[in-house]
């Protein structure tokens, strides 16, 4: 059973005080690598920290700084069912858990939750119209201009009152130049069962024409299609993605950030990175500040995408996210435990001097990555000699792989083990169709052990 420390003071059948508050770690399906380095980021400083997840048994839940693991299926999809659990938590603790999420599936739930968490839990988001905003790709848009930042042109194909793609689409995208980036404007626009599998698990397809945007337009249900945003390409390889990571206070004051850089994407050329390194850009840094500054973020994580122009050397920036990086264990081992410092400010601590950073540590999604070079390779990128030597040479960060909490990765290794012996074995193994409704008399018990650990 997972157990907790730093409880006292039980009484009446509740937690009369904690003394280290406990940490909620959302976990989406189809988005495992945050909320494992959430776990590790926040339980490595100390912190008892709570997995809520959809998956039955996702790598999170091996880990030792798990403290107590909630199986609620389909809680995305029903936020009155997240709001329910979240309810049970607060009253088994006797306090209410400061909650993160670690995807965009799961952010979008806790939003819908904005108003009804008095005294049940702590977000971590920012503003929720501010939120909403950043979320919504073409209202980010509308942003960008209102506040003079620096992104490609874009627009939004749009939507008529009958749910319907707009008619004037194609007049309006002929005023952009390809090739283009198609995006959803919405985190779960593209996430149809009618949505092609190829364009399901992309962040984006390049388009180089017009055919290949009627393509596009006829392979989406007409409700995808018109929840989707059109943007100039940025010239450049995967290699010129950056990302400005930061953590910013209720005054706006930044309390901590770290840069990274994309070697390797996956999927290729349209995906999340599942290969970066921690870089010093103060240029960079410098412009993602300001954006934060300029559209008045507070109170949270700010997880900035920028590609820099390959022929002007130009820094784009391509979107602002709420929320973690799905890689920041990078920032983590690089010094700046982002989760942590945030988990800080909610507790009202006070703010730490601003950590320093190491330089050229370099961060692996080891399944992801692998994918991704045979198909870099496929197209004369990245030869195995070179990428081996940068997989295995010294200051990596694996995202599943560490000495020091290894079951998350034997219990991957498991999972694949089942899914080599029986397909419909694993997928029960993955999504626990028999697995015990979420307040079972066994998770109950979990939560009780943290309330009342010494």
């Amino acid at each position: 059973m997972k157990q907790a420390v730093g409880v006292t003071g039980a009484t009446s059948g509740r937690a009369r005080s904690i003394g280290i508050r406990p940490a909620l770690v959302l976990s989406c399906l189809g988005a495992p690598e945050g909320d494992l380095s959430l776990t590790r980021s926040l339980g490595e400083r100390g912190v008892p920290v709570i997995v809520l997840s959809e998956y039955a048994t996702p790598p999170s839940s091996r880990s030792r700084h798990c403290r107590a693991f909630l199986h609620v299926p389909g809680f995305t999809r029903d936020p009155a069912l997240l709001l329910g659990v979240l309810k049970t938590v607060r009253g088994r603790l006797g306090v209410a858990p400061i909650v993160f999420p670690s995807a965009d599936p799961d952010l979008v739930a806790l939003l819908a939750l904005h108003g009804q968490l008095d005294d049940v839990a702590v977000s971590t988001l920012p503003a929720a119209e501010l939120t909403h905003t950043l979320n919504d790709k073409a209202a980010f848009e509308g942003l960008a201009e209102r506040c003079g930042l620096l992104v490609p042109r874009s627009l939004a194909v749009g939507e008529d009152d009958a749910g319907q793609p707009r008619r004037d689409w194609r007049e309006r995208a002929a005023t952009l130049t390809f090739p283009l980036m198609a995006k959803p404007a919405c985190p779960l626009a593209w996430q149809a069962d009618a949505v092609p599998q190829e364009v399901r698990s992309a962040k984006a397809v390049r388009l180089d024409d017009v055919a290949a945007l009627d393509h596009l337009a006829r392979s989406l249900p007409p409700r995808s299609w018109a929840q989707t945003l059109l943007q100039e390409y940025v010239p450049g390889g995967d290699e010129e993605h950056y990302g400005v990571h930061a953590c910013v206070d209720a005054a706006g004051r930044i309390l901590a950030t770290s840069v990274t850089r994309n070697w390797r994407v996956y999927p290729p050329y349209a995906g999340g990175g599942c290969c970066m390194e921690s870089v010093d850009e103060p240029t960079l840094e410098a412009l993602g500040l300001d954006a934060l500054q300029r559209i008045g973020f507070r109170s949270g994580i700010a997880n900035m995408d920028f590609k820099r122009h390959a022929l002007t050397g130009e820094f784009k920036l391509l979107e602002i996210n709420p929320r973690i990086s799905q890689a920041h264990m990078l920032s983590t081992r690089a010094g700046v435990n982002l989760p942590w410092i945030t988990w800080r400010d909610a507790c009202g601590l006070p703010a730490l001097p601003r950590p320093q950073r190491r330089i050229g540590l370099r961060y692996v999604n080891e399944v992801d990555d692998l994918l991704a070079a045979r198909i870099y390779r496929r197209d004369g990128l990245w030869p195995w000699p070179r990428y081996l030597r940068h997989v295995l040479g010294p200051g990596v960060v694996y995202q599943l792989c560490q000495w020091g909490d290894p079951m998350p990765a034997v219990a991957e290794l498991t999972g694949w083990l089942h899914g080599r012996l029986s397909r419909q074995r694993h997928e029960d193994w993955l999504t626990g169709s028999d697995a015990p409704q979420p307040l079972s008399p066994a998770t109950l018990r979990q939560l009780d052990a943290l309330a009342y650990a010494a």
